[in-house]
Order: structure tokens, then C-alpha cells, then sequence
């Protein structure tokens, strides 16, 4: 079971379909998915979330809600898209069963997958969005590839997986620097260990388990199999071997705007906090934000004010609130975030 190492796939799905941009905020919140009700490795749910965020964290609800959005028929009466296991079926992985056997929870790595195959996917996420089977040999053929994500989707999950900083290593140390795409995953009753990345030219999968398939608590990813990822990684690099991304064209449909850090869209006038994130016009949801809003309060009462002031009543402090989802609100509550709502 390949654990969150699939959660890259879904995004990368979730932004070609226009249901998210990396900067997109999600719902880390306690959510039941009919009977299925996921939770969080640590147990506890952060509220919103980007969704680059979500991926590095590996929250399991956001994913989950991804999951579900994927894939649906358009009204046009065209096939519909890619969802996660057509992807996986695309990408040849022979030991599927069927779809509604899986149902949601292969978002979470609830599927069967051989190392040589998830290599594949990653190596097409490298690749620009074009899978094809690997090449054990320089002078192997070429094989025919097929188009999974576009150039643009690929891009954006590469660089949403180089936002999480390798954990054995200062930030100004030379390997660090090394752009490293990568995420770890850890199989359901802990019977496998996973990460797998891109380095440089290369796709790189490390795997720990029991070949008997019996669990073992200490089988837990960013545990066991990222530190021996890391040290192939330095290991390729002290063998002098050239681990530069090779040259890429640049995805001509991506811009960068700025976002409302708070919300992940377009910030409004009151906005206090901003970022600029990538999005692909025409594909990726974009609006304004309307998290942030001044209010009249009165100086005495330190109550809004239920009418509109004037523009000289000197009795007024208009001051800056938040407005978010109930459920949000109350996540916020539970973990003791302060916010001015």
C-alpha cells in the first residue's frame, strides 16, 4: 500500500480540472464522507489550510474532499475526466481491483501499487506530465508516452513538494539546496514505509517493509524511509554524479498574482497580509476574497455600529475582522488560534 505517496497525483488532477491552485485554501476540519470519516495522522485537524500546505502535511481530510470532486462527467455529455483510479489505470498499474472496491480511500493510499510503478508516476511528474514505462538501460527505446497531467499541473506539483525542507539538514547546508521534490507515505496498520521524489534528472523510491506483509510500529515513512532517501541523495551527490534539473521549457499558460495570504484568492482593500502564488488563467478558480472587512465601532459602547457613520462621526474606529465558516471558526476555537472574528 503506497500510504500519501498518491496525494501528489490528486493534486496535480485537482488543478488540471480547475477545483484548486496551489494557494488554494481547503478544510482541515472533522468531516464524514458518507461512512467514511478520515482523520489525521496526529489526530487533530488545523482549519484551513493551502493546499500546497496540505499536501507537504500530508492532511489526509483535504485530500479525502479532493478526492471527491475529481473526475465528475461534465454537462456537455462528454466522458468524464481523471479521477485518481482511472489515472492509475492509465499509468498501467496491474494489481487493481475494481473502483467502487477502493472508493474514497484510495485517496489515502487504501490500494496496491509496485515500487517499479509508483518510480512511473513520478518520473511523469518530471517528465512534464508524460508517463511512459521505465528504462533500465540508456540504449532501452523510447517507449510511446501518455499524457496524465499537463505541463502546467506537473510544474505546480513539483514546486508544491519542494516546499517541504529536508528534516536532517540546516537550510543553509549545500544539500539542501538541491531542489528536492519529494513525499513519504506510510501504508495503513503500518506494514509499509515509503518515499519517493524526483532528484535533479532522476526518480527516486525508497520502500521498508516485511515481505510477509506483517506490520511493524517503527514502519512509518518520514521515520524509516526518509532518512535512507536522504542519504542516497548524498550518497549520488558525494559520487560526484550531476543531479541538476535538466532544462525545461517553461509552462507558457502560468502567471503569478497576488493572494490574500488568509484565504488564498484574489485579496480585497482589506487584506492585510499577501503572497504572490502561480495559477493557470483560464483553468484555475480565482475570485476575491471576503475574509477580511472593516466595521464601524463605537468608541464608547465598543459595539459595531448598526448604521452606516458618517464620514466625520469622530465616535468611530473601524477595525479589521474576520469572517470565517462556522466550522472553521470553531477548529480555530478548539485549538486555541486567536482570531479577531
Amino acid at each position: 500500500s503506497p500510504g500519501s505517496t498518491l496525494k501528489p497525483f490528486l493534486y496535480g488532477l485537482a488543478i488540471d480540472q480547475g477545483l484548486l491552485h496551489p494557494g488554494t485554501m481547503l478544510r482541515d476540519v472533522p468531516t464524514a464522507f458518507g461512512p467514511f470519516h478520515p482523520e489525521n495522522f496526529d489526530g487533530r485537524f488545523q482549519g484551513p489550510v493551502s493546499a500546497t500546505e496540505a499536501l507537504v502535511r500530508s492532511r489526509n481530510v483535504p485530500a479525502v474532499s479532493v478526492a471527491q470532486q475529481l473526475g465528475r462527467a461534465p454537462s456537455s455529455g462528454e466522458p468524464p475526466s481523471l479521477n485518481l483510479y482511472r489515472l492509475l489505470r492509465a499509468a498501467e498499474v496491474a494489481d487493481l481491483a475494481s473502483e467502487s472496491h477502493y472508493g474514497l480511500a484510495l485517496a489515502l493510499g487504501g490500494g496496491e501499487l509496485r515500487m517499479t510503478e509508483l518510480a512511473q508516476l513520478y518520473a511523469m511528474l518530471g517528465n512534464d506530465g508524460q508517463w511512459q514505462p521505465l528504462r533500465w538501460r540508456q540504449d532501452d527505446p523510447v517507449a510511446e508516452g501518455k499524457t496524465l497531467l499537463s505541463a502546467e499541473a506537473a510544474f505546480l506539483v513539483r514546486d508544491m513538494l519542494r516546499q517541504n525542507p529536508r528534516p536532517d539538514l540546516p537550510a543553509a547546508s549545500r544539500s539542501a539546496r538541491l531542489p528536492l521534490a519529494w513525499k513519504t507515505g506510510t501504508s495503513w496498520g503500518f506494514r509499509d514505509a515509503w518515499t519517493a521524489g524526483l532528484v535533479g534528472p532522476y526518480a527516486l523510491v525508497v520502500w521498508l517493509g516485511h515481505f510477509d506483509g506483517h506490520s511493524n510500529p517503527a514502519l512509518i515513512g518520514v521515520e524509516a524511509a526518509a532518512p535512507l532517501f536522504f542519504e542516497i541523495v548524498d550518497a549520488l551527490q558525494a559520487a560526484g554524479i550531476d543531479l541538476d534539473e535538466p532544462p525545461r521549457r517553461w509552462p507558457l499558460n502560468l502567471r503569478q498574482v497576488e493572494l490574500c495570504l488568509a484565504s488564498g484568492e484574489l485579496p480585497n482593500a482589506d487584506c492585510p497580509q499577501r503572497r504572490h502564488g502561480w495559477f493557470i488563467p483560464g483553468v484555475s478558480p480565482i475570485r476575491y476574497s471576503r475574509i477580511h472587512r472593516r466595521l464601524p465601532i463605537d468608541r464608547i459602547s465598543g459595539l459595531p455600529r448598526c448604521r452606516q457613520p458618517l464620514p466625520d462621526d469622530t465616535q468611530v474606529d473601524w477595525q479589521l475582522f474576520e469572517f470565517w465558516p462556522s466550522e472553521l471558526a470553531r477548529v480555530f476555537a478548539q485549538a486555541g488560534i486567536p482570531r479577531r472574528a
